[in-house]
């Protein structure tokens, strides 16, 4: 969906509702949504209206949520009853949904970023991209899009910022590369003043109390340097707050903090070891994500039932492989394993020193998978692969496996890689601007014929290499390889891309 669809003319009336008791992640995107259709007409000159409203029985009362409407100047308002408007549109909910007063409307449109809802429920638009983080980014994207810069009015900077600040726990929860492409894009158009005071008056005297009585009852799994907290039920942002506190005991390397919502369990994931990434347990647990060191998720009830946390994050330790190069721990029998080649590829490249860097100069490369650091060097080449991941070659490397040529690269994903800045480089702005990486690059065709040895991963497994601190995950599916000539050379090759990127070798 665009949103110049709902620019209508006939759209005389236009409303749009968050849902009930709203959060930052709703008032922002209620708010910048009616700014852009006040921008565009609807603003009563012609007689064409717009507002922003809520339902259900309770006004705003949270403090921070208080003060963000008041200090952006917010107008929304608290309705029980609607005159139907030609247009509604819903954001960061959806239509029919039990946190949503029903109001009737000749048009529905949804824009939400969580699953969706009821079945046969009408709907004449909707954009629903449950990986996002928030509503915020979706309406950023949309702005986009649109080519209503947002970043011109600085309240309108700050209530997206906020938006996504507190639906992704503090930032600790960006589970899409668009996330991180508004945090980067919005900071610093954002009224840092604001903010500040937004985000220093989420924690009540009785939030106060219950993170102290959920930290003084822990579960302490010794083998693993691991303790569990159970909240009772509050704010999810809290949680994040009490698993802060918690991984900076002495003893605990990894800590994870939940509460049961009523309608599901949310939880809090830290973790200060090399050996655990805190994203990757949040998504052993449940529907979860975020960064290495810190992330979240949530869990049904029914899911919770069947398998408690504390249950699952012994799982996580107990159901995995894990080898390390380094440390001669290495998979059995894996030069036995069947021999495979490798294809001729056309790939995306692009030398690092091409695009304005230095030698010594740290740039951030944002692929669908996450943020990577790279520290350039004179003969670094960036490669675009077969699923759109970025990876690093000397030029030594590449041009021994790659045969390049001047030919543009087209990209046909879903998520551009881009690099961000890092530092100040060519085509970027003070720093805080980005290049696509593939309209940069150029196409190259890898030459084929090296040969793995592999074999599918039946469990969860972790591959530390020899020449990184972090590790490879494997899941069931994937393949564990290693080159023909040196077996101890091993990675994992996602299941999806081992069929486009080898080729069994017969006999």
């Amino acid at each position: 969906m665009e949103l110049k669809e709902l620019l209508s003319s006939s759209y005389r009336s236009v409303v749009i509702q968050c849902h009930d008791n709203p959060d930052a992640d709703a008032l922002a995107s209620g708010f910048t949504l009616l700014r852009f259709f006040e921008e565009n007409g609807w603003n009563g000159k012609d007689g064409r209206t717009a507002r922003f409203i809520y339902g259900g029985v309770n006004e705003i009362r949270k403090s921070d949520l208080v003060r963000m409407v008041e200090m952006l100047e917010i107008p929304v308002a608290h309705v029980r009853e609607l005159p139907e408007p030609d247009l509604l549109v819903l954001v960061d909910c959806q239509y029919g949904e039990r946190n949503v007063e029903k109001f009737p409307a000749k048009t529905i449109a949804v824009i939400d970023h969580h699953q969706p809802g009821l079945i046969g429920v009408r709907t004449d638009y909707r954009d629903i991209r449950s990986t996002y983080g928030s509503c915020a980014t979706i309406l950023w994207d949309l702005f986009e899009q649109a080519g209503f810069d947002v970043r011109k009015d600085e309240r309108l900077a700050t209530a997206l910022y906020y938006g996504l600040f507190m639906d992704t726990a503090g930032l600790r929860e960006l589970r899409h590369p668009k996330d991180r492409d508004l945090r980067d894009a919005l900071e610093f158009h954002s009224s840092q003043s604001i903010l500040f005071q937004l985000e220093n008056c989420n924690l009540s005297l009785d939030e106060l109390r219950l993170a102290g009585q959920a930290l003084a009852d822990y579960t302490y799994m010794e083998d693993m340097r691991c303790a569990i907290v159970e909240a009772r039920r509050c704010d999810p942002n809290i949680l994040g707050i009490i698993s802060d506190m918690l991984i900076s005991v002495d003893a605990v390397d990894i800590a994870v903090v939940y509460s049961n919502l009523g309608d599901r369990i949310k939880y809090s994931v830290r973790s200060s070891t090399p050996l655990t990434k805190a994203n990757d347990l949040s998504a052993f647990i449940g529907d979860g994500g975020g960064h290495t060191r810190k992330a979240g998720g949530q869990l049904s009830l029914a899911d919770a039932a069947a398998a408690p946390i504390a249950v699952r994050v012994r799982r996580y330790f107990s159901e995995q492989d894990v080898y390390d190069v380094k440390k001669g721990i290495l998979p059995e029998g894996i030069e036995e394993a069947p021999l495979f080649e490798k294809k001729r590829l056309c790939l995306g490249y692009v030398k690092a020193t091409d695009l304005g860097f230095t030698e010594g100069n740290k740039i951030l490369v944002r692929e669908m998978e996450g943020d990577k650091e790279v520290t350039v060097q004179d003969d670094t080449y960036l490669i675009i692969g077969a699923e759109d991941e970025v990876y690093t070659n000397t030029e030594a490397y590449f041009l021994a496996h790659n045969d390049p040529t001047d030919e543009p690269y087209v990209f046909h994903g879903k998520y551009a890689p881009k690099i961000h800045g890092a530092v100040t480089a060519a085509g970027m702005e003070n720093g805080e601007g980005f290049r696509n990486l593939a309209d940069c690059a150029k196409i190259c065709y890898s030459r084929g014929g090296a040969r793995i040895h592999a074999r599918q991963l039946t469990k969860r497994t972790k591959v530390f290499p020899a020449w990184s601190e972090d590790y490879f995950l494997g899941m069931p599916g994937d393949w564990l390889a290693a080159r023909e000539e040196d077996p101890s050379d091993i990675y994992i090759i996602n299941q999806e891309i081992m069929p486009k990127t080898y080729d069994p070798v017969e006999g």
